[in-house]
């Protein structure tokens, strides 16, 4: 019983569906109909407007302009060509000829008159060559190989590209240089990742980098060094074509370099140190920049202030950690270092009075180099080491974050972020990249980091270095977390950029 009446009701089911479906294919070909006719109504009605318009009073009237204008146009040519054919080119040298007479009341023949033709056409032919001939210098080249990423996947987006434009000078006060090396940093991995990507549209959208109209592909490096090949107008004075330079940028900038050419700001630019390669003056800019700000500008250090305080660098195997240790050192402060083992013995050479090693060592045991808490803590690891860091200071101590600082503006959606970016336009206005950024990079603090690498104060950390095609390579070694110090690219700058002639392991 309860058997038939579930296929009865499923007979129902399945009529209603049928009959719902005769429905809508009934509704579907109303509207198609209706649809159809309304269209040829309203073409015939576009027909029939057409018409009137082209046969209208106003649309005749014109016709009859053009071929009225027309015929006349034709009448007048044919008159002129009659006309013209009635002299031949000896008439017109005898009048040319007796009309310079009467206004010179000289005597002119008839060969004076075909040599000054002769000058004049060959005059004009000379001085457009020269013309041609005299162009300011430029850059023979269009294309170069970069190491950029295509899309915000990590180091998945990373590739070799030969096929990117060769920037240009746009700005009066940008620097044209051909890279030699350029080292490659973590903060690539994170650019890679969408680091920076809100403040990098913006800055490619309204102000920086003119020849820059897409967000992809990025290229990628913070730092570098090679040689000047072009000028802006109104560079510096210090700076010279085939001066040696190396260059350090923010991790917001657009523009990186990790390619064969670059054109920045030369507020970014400073003399490469005389003692050091290209190869090792590579792994100084970004990193002693971030060092130099920390120690120098945030922790407020110097040899009167920093003599015998307590200072302990965490997690200190990267390349900046390295610089922080020589910088502390060199004031005279008592510098402790907590790092990878494998580290540990290079710390100790750069100056540390003590090393411990991160994969073992406790809070107790970091603390027992100084009872009452260090002075100041370089936070060289990340932003969730920070509650240990507290902890290893003293009653006044601070805690120094070197690296990235977070961007809040990197997980903004459509709302916030465009509220957000009405807010940068203004803010830019005023206070330019500080609105957004920590840090102040400069050629000051370059040509302050070259002082000292050619006193031999500072040393150069570098890890390893690989040729442009070597790239994939570079990041998994940058990866393996075995580094110390600086992974670098070489560039061989094979088809780099030529000047049109113008006058004007570890290594230390």
């Amino acid at each position: 019983m309860v058997f038939n009446q579930k296929i009865t009701l499923m007979g129902k089911t399945i009529t209603d569906l049928c009959n719902g479906f005769e429905t809508f294919k009934v509704l579907i070909t109303s509207a198609l109909e209706n649809g159809t006719i309304a269209f040829d109504r309203w073409s015939d009605q576009m027909h029939q407007l057409v018409l009137e318009t082209w046969n209208s009073r106003s649309i005749q009237n014109l016709h009859e302009g053009i071929h009225l204008g027309w015929e006349q146009l034709l009448e007048s040519w044919l008159q002129a060509k009659c006309t013209l054919q009635q002299y031949d080119l000896n008439f017109v040298v005898d009048a040319l000829q007796s009309k310079i007479i009467y206004l010179t009341g000289n005597s002119f023949n008839r060969s004076h008159v075909y040599i000054g033709f002769a000058g004049l056409f060959v005059g004009s032919g000379v001085g457009f060559l020269i013309g041609i001939s005299i162009k300011p210098s430029s850059i023979i080249v269009t294309h170069m190989k970069a190491a950029s990423a295509t899309s915000y996947n990590g180091a998945e987006s990373i590739t070799l590209l030969e096929d990117v434009v060769t920037p240009k000078i746009t700005e009066s006060n940008q620097v044209m240089i051909m890279v030699r090396a350029a080292a490659i940093d973590p903060m690539d991995i994170l650019v890679a990742s969408g680091y920076g990507s809100f403040i990098r549209k913006f800055l490619i959208k309204h102000t920086l980098c003119k020849s820059m109209h897409r967000e992809f592909p990025i290229i990628l490096g913070r730092d570098c060094s090679g040689v000047v090949i072009d000028l802006g107008s109104d560079v510096r004075r210090d700076i010279n074509i085939n001066d040696e330079v190396w260059v350090s940028l923010p991790p917001w900038s657009p523009c990186g370099t990790l390619c064969e050419t670059i054109v920045v700001s030369d507020k970014y630019v400073g003399h490469k140190p005389q003692t050091l390669t290209h190869e090792q003056a590579a792994t100084l800019p970004y990193s002693g920049s971030l060092a130099w700000l920390a120690v120098f500008q945030t922790a407020n250090l110097n040899p009167m202030t920093a003599m015998d305080k307590k200072i302990i660098v965490y997690c200190g195997d990267t390349g900046t950690s390295s610089i922080i240790v020589q910088l502390c050192c060199y004031l005279k402060a008592d510098v402790t270092v907590a790092c990878p083992s494998r580290v540990c013995y290079f710390m100790k050479y750069l100056g540390a009075t003590t090393t411990y090693e991160t994969e073992t060592v406790s809070i107790d045991q970091l603390l027992s180099a100084a009872p009452s808490g260090y002075d100041y803590v370089f936070n060289t690891a990340d932003e969730l080491k920070y509650s240990l860091c507290k902890q290893l200071c003293s009653a006044c101590g601070i805690v120094i974050p070197i690296g990235p600082h977070h961007l809040p503006s990197d997980s903004f959606g459509f709302f916030r972020g465009f509220f957000y970016m009405q807010w940068l336009r203004l803010a830019y206005m005023f206070k330019g990249n500080k609105c957004w950024d920590h840090y102040e990079f400069n050629s000051t603090i370059l040509n302050e980091l070259a002082s000292m690498a050619n006193d031999y104060v500072l040393k150069p950390v570098l890890d390893k270095t690989f040729m442009e095609h070597e790239l994939e390579r570079a990041f998994k070694h940058l990866q393996s977390k075995q580094t110390i110090g600086k992974v670098v690219m070489r560039f061989s700058n094979l088809n780099g950029p030529t000047l049109m002639p113008r006058s004007s392991g570890i290594l230390f």
